[in-house]
Protein backbone atom coordinates (compact mmCIF):
# COMPACT_ATOMS: atom_id res chain seq x y z
CA UNK A 1 0.00 0.00 0.00
CA UNK A 2 3.07 2.79 1.06
CA UNK A 3 4.32 1.63 -2.53
CA UNK A 4 1.37 2.45 -4.16
CA UNK A 5 1.10 5.76 -2.59
CA UNK A 6 4.44 6.88 -3.19
CA UNK A 7 4.36 5.33 -6.89
CA UNK A 8 1.07 7.40 -7.56
CA UNK A 9 1.49 10.62 -5.56
CA UNK A 10 -1.24 10.71 -3.42
CA UNK A 11 -2.11 9.57 -0.02
CA UNK A 12 -2.76 6.24 1.91
CA UNK A 13 -6.66 6.67 2.54
CA UNK A 14 -6.76 7.98 -1.48
CA UNK A 15 -5.01 4.55 -2.49
CA UNK A 16 -7.70 2.76 -0.01
CA UNK A 17 -10.59 4.58 -1.27
CA UNK A 18 -9.74 4.32 -4.97
CA UNK A 19 -9.34 0.22 -4.73
CA UNK A 20 -12.03 -0.50 -2.55
CA UNK A 21 -14.09 1.45 -5.50
CA UNK A 22 -12.12 -0.99 -8.53
CA UNK A 23 -12.84 -4.04 -5.93
CA UNK A 24 -16.60 -2.69 -6.27
CA UNK A 25 -16.06 -2.72 -9.94
CA UNK A 26 -14.32 -6.32 -10.20
CA UNK A 27 -11.03 -4.71 -11.75
CA UNK A 28 -8.95 -5.84 -8.43
CA UNK A 29 -9.42 -8.17 -5.73
CA UNK A 30 -7.96 -6.23 -2.34
CA UNK A 31 -5.17 -8.27 -0.36
CA UNK A 32 -3.18 -7.45 2.64
CA UNK A 33 -1.27 -4.37 2.20
CA UNK A 34 -2.60 -4.18 -1.61
CA UNK A 35 -4.34 -5.75 -4.35
CA UNK A 36 -3.77 -8.08 -7.38
CA UNK A 37 -5.80 -7.85 -11.42
CA UNK A 38 -8.22 -10.15 -11.80
CA UNK A 39 -8.35 -9.46 -15.51
CA UNK A 40 -7.25 -7.08 -17.85
CA UNK A 41 -10.04 -4.43 -19.11
CA UNK A 42 -7.66 -2.73 -22.30
CA UNK A 43 -7.12 0.21 -23.04
CA UNK A 44 -9.51 2.11 -21.11
CA UNK A 45 -8.85 0.80 -17.82
CA UNK A 46 -4.86 1.24 -18.22
CA UNK A 47 -5.46 4.85 -19.19
CA UNK A 48 -7.94 5.64 -16.30
CA UNK A 49 -5.06 4.33 -14.18
CA UNK A 50 -2.46 6.55 -15.35
CA UNK A 51 -4.61 9.52 -15.15
CA UNK A 52 -5.09 8.89 -11.43
CA UNK A 53 -1.23 9.59 -11.48
CA UNK A 54 -0.20 13.08 -9.96
CA UNK A 55 -3.92 13.71 -10.62
CA UNK A 56 -4.23 17.44 -8.60
CA UNK A 57 -1.00 18.54 -10.52
CA UNK A 58 -2.51 17.65 -13.96
CA UNK A 59 -6.16 19.30 -12.46
CA UNK A 60 -3.68 22.82 -11.83
CA UNK A 61 -1.98 22.44 -15.21
CA UNK A 62 -5.05 22.01 -16.59
CA UNK A 63 -6.72 24.72 -15.15
CA UNK A 64 -3.67 27.05 -15.95
CA UNK A 65 -3.87 25.98 -19.85
CA UNK A 66 -7.09 26.99 -20.37
CA UNK A 67 -6.37 30.20 -18.60
CA UNK A 68 -4.97 30.87 -21.54
CA UNK A 69 -7.62 29.93 -24.48
CA UNK A 70 -9.38 32.75 -25.80
CA UNK A 71 -12.70 32.53 -26.66
CA UNK A 72 -13.22 31.12 -31.01
CA UNK A 73 -9.56 30.16 -30.34
CA UNK A 74 -8.07 26.93 -33.06
CA UNK A 75 -6.00 24.44 -29.99
CA UNK A 76 -4.13 21.25 -31.18
CA UNK A 77 -3.85 18.70 -28.71
CA UNK A 78 -2.24 15.38 -28.76
CA UNK A 79 -3.59 12.82 -26.58
CA UNK A 80 -2.72 11.65 -22.99
CA UNK A 81 -3.82 11.80 -19.39
CA UNK A 82 -2.91 15.70 -18.55
CA UNK A 83 -4.40 17.13 -21.74
CA UNK A 84 -7.69 14.94 -21.37
CA UNK A 85 -7.69 17.06 -17.95
CA UNK A 86 -7.66 20.34 -20.52
CA UNK A 87 -10.18 19.23 -22.67
CA UNK A 88 -12.47 18.22 -19.12
CA UNK A 89 -11.66 21.55 -18.46
CA UNK A 90 -12.91 23.29 -21.87
CA UNK A 91 -16.22 21.70 -21.59
CA UNK A 92 -16.57 22.99 -18.13
CA UNK A 93 -15.81 26.56 -18.93
CA UNK A 94 -18.05 26.42 -22.37
CA UNK A 95 -15.75 27.72 -24.23
CA UNK A 96 -16.62 28.63 -27.75
CA UNK A 97 -13.21 26.94 -29.85
CA UNK A 98 -12.08 24.09 -32.26
CA UNK A 99 -9.89 21.68 -31.27
CA UNK A 100 -8.12 19.73 -33.02
CA UNK A 101 -6.54 16.18 -31.68
CA UNK A 102 -5.28 12.35 -32.20
CA UNK A 103 -6.90 11.38 -29.05
CA UNK A 104 -10.26 9.14 -29.30
CA UNK A 105 -11.25 9.64 -25.31
CA UNK A 106 -10.37 13.33 -25.60
CA UNK A 107 -12.53 13.74 -28.89
CA UNK A 108 -15.42 12.02 -27.34
CA UNK A 109 -15.06 14.07 -24.03
CA UNK A 110 -15.00 17.50 -26.08
CA UNK A 111 -18.26 16.11 -27.87
CA UNK A 112 -19.99 16.79 -24.67
CA UNK A 113 -19.64 20.52 -25.18
CA UNK A 114 -22.30 21.66 -28.23
CA UNK A 115 -19.84 24.85 -28.35
CA UNK A 116 -17.03 22.99 -29.18
CA UNK A 117 -16.02 21.97 -32.26
CA UNK A 118 -13.53 18.78 -32.71
CA UNK A 119 -11.82 17.45 -35.64
CA UNK A 120 -10.27 13.29 -34.72
CA UNK A 121 -7.39 13.03 -36.58
CA UNK A 122 -7.24 9.83 -38.68
CA UNK A 123 -5.22 7.11 -38.76
CA UNK A 124 -4.19 3.99 -37.06
CA UNK A 125 -5.01 3.89 -32.98
CA UNK A 126 -3.40 2.79 -30.91
CA UNK A 127 -3.78 1.00 -28.15
CA UNK A 128 -2.10 2.22 -25.20
CA UNK A 129 -2.04 6.25 -25.61
CA UNK A 130 -5.71 5.93 -27.49
CA UNK A 131 -4.31 7.82 -29.97
CA UNK A 132 -4.16 7.82 -33.69
CA UNK A 133 -0.34 8.43 -35.92
CA UNK A 134 0.73 7.61 -38.72
CA UNK A 135 0.48 8.81 -42.53
CA UNK A 136 -3.02 9.96 -42.80
CA UNK A 137 -3.24 11.64 -39.26
CA UNK A 138 -0.13 13.72 -40.41
CA UNK A 139 -1.10 14.51 -43.54
CA UNK A 140 -4.77 16.15 -42.24
CA UNK A 141 -3.06 17.74 -38.94
CA UNK A 142 -0.79 19.54 -41.88
CA UNK A 143 -4.29 21.55 -42.94
CA UNK A 144 -5.07 23.68 -40.45
CA UNK A 145 -3.44 26.80 -38.89
CA UNK A 146 -3.98 26.93 -34.62
CA UNK A 147 -3.64 29.73 -31.88
CA UNK A 148 -2.26 28.00 -29.69
CA UNK A 149 -0.62 23.90 -29.53
CA UNK A 150 -1.10 22.42 -25.60
CA UNK A 151 1.47 19.20 -26.22
CA UNK A 152 1.87 16.63 -23.44
CA UNK A 153 5.13 16.21 -22.70
CA UNK A 154 7.07 12.46 -21.88
CA UNK A 155 10.55 14.50 -21.47
CA UNK A 156 11.45 18.22 -21.68
CA UNK A 157 14.73 19.22 -20.58
CA UNK A 158 16.97 22.42 -21.71
CA UNK A 159 19.57 20.15 -23.17
CA UNK A 160 17.56 17.59 -24.56
CA UNK A 161 14.23 19.24 -25.55
CA UNK A 162 10.88 17.74 -25.81
CA UNK A 163 11.33 13.86 -26.04
CA UNK A 164 9.40 10.72 -26.50
CA UNK A 165 9.86 7.44 -26.50
CA UNK A 166 7.99 6.55 -29.87
CA UNK A 167 8.68 8.37 -33.32
CA UNK A 168 4.97 8.68 -33.91
CA UNK A 169 4.61 10.59 -30.66
CA UNK A 170 7.52 12.70 -31.28
CA UNK A 171 6.04 13.16 -34.98
CA UNK A 172 2.90 14.61 -34.45
CA UNK A 173 4.14 17.04 -31.44
CA UNK A 174 6.37 18.02 -34.05
CA UNK A 175 3.59 18.86 -36.60
CA UNK A 176 1.70 20.78 -34.00
CA UNK A 177 4.11 23.09 -32.83
CA UNK A 178 4.88 23.45 -36.77
CA UNK A 179 0.97 24.73 -37.31
CA UNK A 180 0.10 26.74 -34.36
CA UNK A 181 1.65 30.43 -33.41
CA UNK A 182 1.86 29.53 -30.08
CA UNK A 183 3.71 26.33 -28.30
CA UNK A 184 2.58 25.27 -24.93
CA UNK A 185 3.96 22.86 -23.57
CA UNK A 186 2.43 20.90 -20.18
CA UNK A 187 4.18 18.43 -17.99
CA UNK A 188 4.19 17.48 -14.38
CA UNK A 189 6.93 17.62 -12.26
CA UNK A 190 8.22 13.86 -13.06
CA UNK A 191 8.79 14.64 -16.30
CA UNK A 192 11.21 17.74 -15.81
CA UNK A 193 14.86 17.15 -16.60
CA UNK A 194 15.07 13.63 -17.94
CA UNK A 195 15.06 12.87 -22.00
CA UNK A 196 13.86 9.67 -24.48
CA UNK A 197 14.61 8.41 -26.65
CA UNK A 198 13.60 10.68 -29.82
CA UNK A 199 13.55 14.24 -29.66
CA UNK A 200 10.72 16.03 -31.58
CA UNK A 201 11.72 19.36 -30.63
CA UNK A 202 14.63 21.72 -29.08
CA UNK A 203 13.39 23.68 -25.54
CA UNK A 204 13.96 27.13 -28.09
CA UNK A 205 11.01 26.03 -29.82
CA UNK A 206 8.85 26.10 -26.83
CA UNK A 207 7.17 29.40 -25.74
CA UNK A 208 5.88 28.64 -22.76
CA UNK A 209 5.95 25.22 -20.23
CA UNK A 210 3.09 25.12 -17.71
CA UNK A 211 4.06 22.65 -14.65
CA UNK A 212 3.35 21.28 -10.87
CA UNK A 213 7.39 21.85 -9.96
CA UNK A 214 8.35 24.24 -7.68
CA UNK A 215 12.17 23.57 -7.75
CA UNK A 216 13.26 26.36 -8.80
CA UNK A 217 16.85 24.56 -9.69
CA UNK A 218 14.56 22.81 -11.94
CA UNK A 219 12.99 25.71 -13.86
CA UNK A 220 15.72 28.25 -14.00
CA UNK A 221 17.48 26.51 -17.13
CA UNK A 222 14.07 26.74 -19.15
CA UNK A 223 13.82 30.47 -17.76
CA UNK A 224 17.14 30.82 -19.08
CA UNK A 225 16.06 30.02 -22.59
CA UNK A 226 13.23 32.89 -22.63
CA UNK A 227 10.59 29.86 -21.77
CA UNK A 228 7.45 31.81 -19.77
CA UNK A 229 7.02 29.31 -17.00
CA UNK A 230 3.22 28.55 -15.38
CA UNK A 231 3.32 26.98 -11.98
CA UNK A 232 0.09 25.72 -11.94
CA UNK A 233 -2.37 28.36 -11.39
CA UNK A 234 0.02 31.63 -11.44
CA UNK A 235 2.75 32.96 -14.46
CA UNK A 236 6.05 33.73 -13.05
CA UNK A 237 8.30 35.92 -15.13
CA UNK A 238 10.31 34.12 -17.87
CA UNK A 239 13.56 35.17 -16.54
Amino acid sequence: MDALSKALGVSLPTVRRDLGKLEDEGVVRRTHGGATVEAPRGADQEFAVREQTDAAEKKAIAQSAVDMVAQDATLLMNDGSTVLGIARELVARNLKVTVITPGVNIATLLSESPRINTYLLGGVLRHRSLGTSGTFAEQMLNQFNADLAFIAAESFSAEAGLSYSYEADAMIARLMSERARTTVVVANARKLGGHDRITALPATSINTLITGCLNPDVLQPFRVLGIDVVIAGHLTESS
